[in-house]
């Protein structure tokens, strides 16, 4: 099934509880935001108001999630959680200055709020300002070293700095991830190659693109070339098992995502396919066991939740 094959091909650069997509304008949710005196009900209707916003965005209703967000925003103006949100919203929309004014309001609402280093880093990133954006990333990894989106985004400036990675190869792998159509990816990729065969990611990119389009021995082989260039890229990892666990060897295919899952312990495609390669081999009690391990980090998780029902109704508790 291919929906199980991880696609990771942008980079996590932006982390919050959630992403978001505004509709509306920018003025909207840049204006200076003044305190209020706030009854204790004002402030509980704030708190739902921002959860409103997310289920209003993850229903793809941009305009009600946005309009929730400013209501919040009257009775929580000192939130640091809601200005991330804004952060986000404004860099999806290319807003990349205001944006980073949005997280360095959350910073000096919370100083550990790890999340908002990351992202106000990645704006200075973006800005080409490549000190500043080092320096945020390792604030954000001094208050959680194992933070995966800063540790990554550290390492891309680290390569900017150093000279491994050229702006060229990088802005042209992002500009392929925003394309749908795979062979528009590959050509693009294929000239990142070019100038820079040593560059990972690209060479995972385009392996996923390869699969999507049916090209098995080319998705074999970028993925092996990008492991072999960081042998520490549990995405690649997850995908070389995802391929050996479709030709049914699946004591490789385990052992791959079992590697994936070392270097990422909560990566959810690598705990399904874990999972899934556990039940296809025969050993039902492991896959259970993987099964439940990803409904305790992602309860609502589909793929889980199919097979939990498939392992129950064929071996049901005795």
């Amino acid at each position: 099934m291919k929906k199980l094959f991880s696609t990771i091909i942008l980079l996590l650069l932006i982390s919050s509880c959630a992403l978001f997509k505004p509709t509306v304008k920018e003025e909207t949710i840049t204006q200076k935001i003044q305190p209020t005196e706030n009854t204790e009900a004002q402030k509980a209707q704030a708190k739902q108001d921002m959860e409103d916003g997310i289920a209003f965005y993850q229903e793809g209703k941009d305009s009600l999630a946005m309009q929730a967000w400013q209501k919040a925003a009257k009775f929580l103006p000192d939130n640091a959680e809601l200005h991330n949100y804004m952060g986000v919203a404004l860099h999806r929309r290319g807003k990349i200055k205001e944006a980073l004014r949005e997280f360095e309001e959350a910073l000096e609402r919370d100083p550990a709020y790890y999340q908002a280093y990351n992202n106000a880093g990645y704006m200075w990133f973006l800005l080409k300002n490549y000190n500043r954006a080092l320096a945020a990333f390792k604030q954000s990894l001094v208050y959680n070293p194992h933070f995966e989106p800063a540790i990554k985004n550290k390492k891309l400036v680290d390569d900017f700095i150093s000279g491994h990675l050229s702006q060229k190869a990088f802005e042209l792998t992002e500009k392929a991830a925003k394309k749908y159509d795979y062979a528009e990816q590959i050509k693009i990729l294929r000239k990142v190659l070019k100038l820079d065969s040593t560059y990972a990611k690209a060479h995972n990119n385009i392996a996923v693109a390869y699969y999507y389009e049916d090209h098995l021995d080319s998705a074999y082989f970028h993925l092996k070339k990008a492991i072999a260039l960081q042998k520490d890229y549990p995405e690649a990892i997850n995908n070389l098992g995802y391929l050996y666990k479709l030709a049914d060897n699946y004591e490789a295919a385990i052992k791959l995502f079992l590697k994936a899952l070392t270097l990422k312990p909560r990566y959810i495609f690598a705990l399904n396919n874990l999972g899934e390669t556990y039940y296809l081999s025969g050993d039902q009690k492991n896959a259970k066991r993987v099964f439940q391990t990803v409904l305790e980090i992602s309860p609502a998780n589909p793929v889980a939740v199919r097979w939990m029902a498939i392992l129950s109704s064929k071996f049901p508790e005795k």
